[in-house]
């Protein structure tokens, strides 16, 4: 883990478990760019072909949602800041399809233990830090009031927080020993309330952009042929070009592929 990928584990942490206000990170903050290849995306390729064995891949886009109008946007960030989000709203559906069916509970657990392990430097920070960046780097009409974008940017901070809220739920939920006692609603509940958040960030996003970054993720994933998890120079040219360019620009945000 290189220090760029700690600034935004980083920025995650901050924000989540020090209270700092969400104001406190500025439109104008840059986070370097990360380039070293990780493991981070093990936890959603996993998921996916693990936990839902045979469901393939979930290409549903949360519905459209006109509640970005309340605080005018002047300009949206680039989708290559919103495919990582993409990827992990996939994981969380295919968690919550895996909820319902009792002996997939081990593996959910060990999923979502290794997603928490590590503190500061957690994935859970990782993804928190990603969806940060992504608020941060929003535009908004500079005639647009102040009070306004701060509720608008606390709110896509709350959906994120409650996103993850009910993951360390659910994983608490699921019993540690097959014999151990446990609530199915519960566990249910939390697994569908980490959708249900998750879902209404993104439909805070216009719709088209969401579906771009959902190409881009489908895309890449294809061009990875042989499945290691990484898009040599080879694989690459099976991306589209129009897609080729969003991809380079989306490794040198956050890296996990090499092209």
């Amino acid at each position: 883990m290189n220090s760029s990928w700690k600034s935004l584990c980083l920025l995650g942490f901050l924000i989540a478990s020090l209270e700092v206000p969400i104001e406190a990170f500025s439109t104008s903050s840059q986070t370097s760019p990360i380039r070293d290849q990780s493991d981070r995306r093990s936890f959603v390729t996993q998921t996916l072909g693990g936990i839902v064995s045979g469901a393939g891949i979930l290409t549903s886009s949360p519905s459209p949602s006109f509640a970005y109008d309340t605080a005018r946007v002047q300009k949206w960030p680039g989708v290559e800041y919103l495919e990582p989000f993409c990827e992990f709203q996939l994981a969380i559906q295919a968690v919550a399809i895996a909820a319902e069916d009792e002996s997939k509970y081990p593996l959910i657990k060990k999923r979502l233990e290794q997603f928490f392990k590590g503190a500061v430097m957690s994935e859970r920070n990782l993804y928190a830090g990603i969806a940060l960046t992504y608020t941060n780097k929003i535009k908004y009409d500079p005639q647009e009031l102040p009070n306004y974008v701060q509720l608008d940017q606390q709110e896509r901070f709350n959906l994120v927080e409650d996103t993850m809220i009910n993951l360390k739920n659910l994983m608490v939920s699921i019993p540690a020993t097959p014999t151990a006692t446990y609530n199915k609603q519960d566990i249910l509940d939390y697994a569908n309330g980490a959708t249900v958040s998750l879902k209404r960030w993104f439909a805070l996003i216009p719709k088209e952009d969401v579906d771009k970054a959902m190409k881009l993720f489908m895309v890449s994933r294809f061009a990875d042929a042989n499945k290691d998890g990484r898009v040599d120079l080879e694989e690459s040219e099976a991306i589209p070009e129009e897609y080729r360019e969003l991809w380079k620009k989306r490794l040198g945000f956050i890296g996990a592929l090499t092209i």
